[in-house]
């Protein structure tokens, strides 16, 4: 069983819990916590994407000799990777 599949006995499904002034079943957390950890996977995919688009964007500018674009794509590919680390924490 994966982190993002979370199995929930019957006997145990409807029990509830208080969380953000809202009532939810444990099957209910449970099915927000596997959407959470999909959406994460999706992040974490997307960012890796944007960063190698915006690195090749980067080389371009660079064979441009287009400094401000060089720059500017280089904090952005950045800010990509940091997404991707911290979707794997």
């Amino acid at each position: 069983m994966s982190e993002s599949t979370i199995g929930i006995p019957d006997a145990v499904a409807t029990e509830s819990l208080s969380y953000a002034e809202t009532d939810m079943t444990l099957r209910e957390i449970a099915t927000d916590l596997q959407e959470a950890h999909r959406e994460l996977d999706e992040y974490y995919s997307g960012s890796l994407v944007l960063a190698q688009n915006l690195k090749e964007l980067r080389h371009c500018a660079e064979a441009e000799g287009n400094t401000e674009l060089v720059e500017t794509t280089r904090k952005l590919e950045q800010s990509a990777m940091a997404v991707v680390e911290r979707s794997r924490e």
